[in-house]
């Protein structure tokens, strides 16, 4: 018994102490909130580095407590890259960048609005390097704005051109037994292909086809600039596979020389100052921005709206939930300090219904402060039905836009539970229609015609947003909509967008709006709770995620997305089908 208490005893004693460690880091955090400044950290003869293997989100993502669910500790965000690129060309401590190449998983248009960051910060005169084992193509279109680009003379680079990938799922469904319903308004809506299709159909097929020829276009111009040929030889070398060996690549001119790493950093040392023995002094983005004060006293605001990710019905955290977003758009309204707002889209849609929701608490917002949108990888389909409620709209180049139409795919597994697993089911109800939508049988007729006669008044709807905010008429909407995807230049053309750029031609289009000549940048929604982020991390759904994540490795989106579309089933959907653009 004795032993009993001891071990109750040791047990309660570590808990107690636990807790009291949890409180203090808590307390600590928030006194270091409260102080309201940065700690100064930053060395002399410093070095940004650009780690292009990295995945990038709009905002960073700080995961403290990752060592209790195992996920990452941090995703970098877009916001941090942009901000210690633009600081950083004026920070007498920063001697210059380096940027990492290798497997970049980055979207296009991310890509476009770091690299004029960089050309901007080369205008300084101080050196952009790049170095790498692998550089693929996005990694190439990053570093052809570098002085001096190396590579590793037994490494790997990709001149091959661009392609879509997407998956598709039908063979799969049909050994299963699991029959799809497709519904959908207009030619190009390609949403529901990767479960009724084996590969696009034609009318989807042309669309991206033109959608790519525009990217690949700027990814062309930018790697001219750096080798002094013309697209025209660039493209024939892509095509004809003349690029196959790091060697290739510097006799032509794609690179600056050959270099293993430890060379490269006996470089990067008398770049910026240092001995041969010193350690080079290399800072993130991120680690930037937490060591350097780059906030201003400004009393009026502009603040950053981002709706980044699929949209979704209800509350949630990741991604774009419905509620979750009025919320923090109902919290700009009632700031008076905020004076404009720059909504940044970066979005292939979701549910329709939470697209409405929100366009409504945009417009609320509207009548009291001006939205300049600005749109990022995507503002498809749900993301550009979002972006109707703007002033104006900015887009990159290279942004996904448009996909102007509704989609919804129905799934029957009743022969798979009776031929598989041996399971069947009755019903009994009060009429025809009691038990619709219900996915173990047949859908009749009349429900196929319920259906569309749904998705038509959507579609219909949506359709009506886009006339308003592009003053258009119904019929040259619809000769745009259709569910076609366009290049951000070409949208520009046809009158879907209004100004090429990046978030900070957006924010100066706010200010202009505002009449504000100084301002403050705030960001919503702002960074999770570090109690509710503790919580998160210890519980087992992160831990859960952590492993199938590592586990998965890249095809971990692919089974998020599916895991999120079965979510919102029986959801009509606003948006683009998932693809991989390399």
């Amino acid at each position: 018994m004795k032993q009993f208490f001891k071990m109750v005893f040791a047990g309660l004693c570590a808990l107690a102490l636990f807790t009291v460690l949890i409180f203090v880091f808590f307390i600590g955090a928030a006194l270091a909130s409260a102080s309201g400044s940065k700690p100064s950290g930053l060395e002399d003869n410093s070095i940004l580095m650009l780690d292009l293997n990295q995945p990038l989100l709009e905002q960073t993502q700080d995961e403290p407590f990752s060592a209790f669910s195992g996920d990452m500790s941090s995703t970098l965000g877009l916001n941090d890259v942009l901000n210690a690129v633009r600081d950083a060309k004026n920070n007498k401590q920063i001697k210059g960048i380096y940027i990492r190449t290798g497997v970049c998983p980055m979207g296009w248009a991310s890509l476009q609005e770091m690299r004029a960051a960089l050309d901007a910060f080369k205008q300084s005169g101080k050196f952009i390097v790049s170095y790498g084992e692998i550089c693929d193509q996005k990694s190439l279109y990053i570093s052809s704005v570098s002085k001096e680009h190396f590579m590793n003379p037994a490494g790997g680079l990709e001149f091959n051109g661009l392609s879509i990938t997407g998956t598709f799922f039908k063979s799969a469904l049909d050994k299963l037994e699991v029959e799809t319903e497709a519904f959908h308004c207009g030619q190009y809506k390609g949403a529901y292909e990767p479960y009724k299709l084996e590969k696009y159909s034609d009318p989807n097929r042309y669309q991206l086809q033109t959608l790519l020829n525009d990217m690949y276009g700027q990814f062309l111009q930018a790697v001219a600039g750096k080798t002094g040929q013309d697209t025209a030889t660039l493209a024939g070398w892509a095509r004809n596979g003349v690029i196959k060996f790091p060697t290739d690549a510097l006799q032509n001119k794609l690179i600056d020389g050959l270099a293993y790493a430890d060379s490269v950093d006996l470089m990067l040392k008398k770049k910026s100052g240092l001995e041969e023995k010193d350690k080079l002094r290399m800072v993130s983005p991120d680690e930037y921005v937490e060591q350097v004060d780059l906030s201003n006293s400004a009393s009026n605001k502009i603040a950053v709206l981002y709706a980044e990710g699929s949209i979704y019905d209800g509350e949630g955290q990741q991604d774009v939930y419905s509620k979750t977003f009025a919320k923090n758009v109902r919290k700009i309204a009632q700031d008076d300090d905020i004076k404009a707002v720059v909504l940044r889209v970066n979005s292939p849609g979701g549910s329709a219904l939470a697209s409405e929701v929100m366009y409504h608490e945009l417009m609320q917002l509207k009548k009291k402060k001006p939205i300049i949108v600005s749109m990022g990888n995507y503002a498809a389909s749900g993301g550009y039905y979002l972006s109707c409620a703007g002033d104006s709209i900015v887009a990159d180049p290279n942004t996904l836009t448009g996909s102007i139409g509704v989609v919804g795919v129905m799934f029957n597994i009743g022969n798979m539970m009776k031929n598989k697993l041996g399971v069947t089911t009755d019903v009994v109800g009060t009429g025809p229609y009691a038990d619709f939508p219900n996915m173990t049988r047949k859908m009749t007729d009349a429900e196929r015609n319920w259906i569309q006669s749904y998705l038509d008044t959507t579609y219909t709807l949506f359709k009506s947003r886009v006339a308003a905010a592009r003053r258009m008429s119904m019929e040259q909407v619809e000769a745009l909509a259709q569910g076609h995807v366009y290049s951000g230049t070409l949208a520009k053309q046809i009158g879907l967008v209004d100004i090429m750029g990046g978030k900070d031609r957006a924010l100066q289009s706010a200010a202009s709006k505002a009449k504000l000549d100084k301002y403050e940048v705030v960001e919503y929604p702002k960074p999770i709770d570090k109690v509710e982020q503790l919580l998160t991390a210890i519980s087992g759904k992160k831990r859960e995620e952590a492993a199938i994540r590592r586990f998965l490795g890249d095809d971990f989106v692919v089974y998020d997305e599916l895991r999120k579309i079965r979510q919102q089933d029986q959801v009509i959907q606003a948006r683009m089908p998932w693809m991989e653009i390399k």
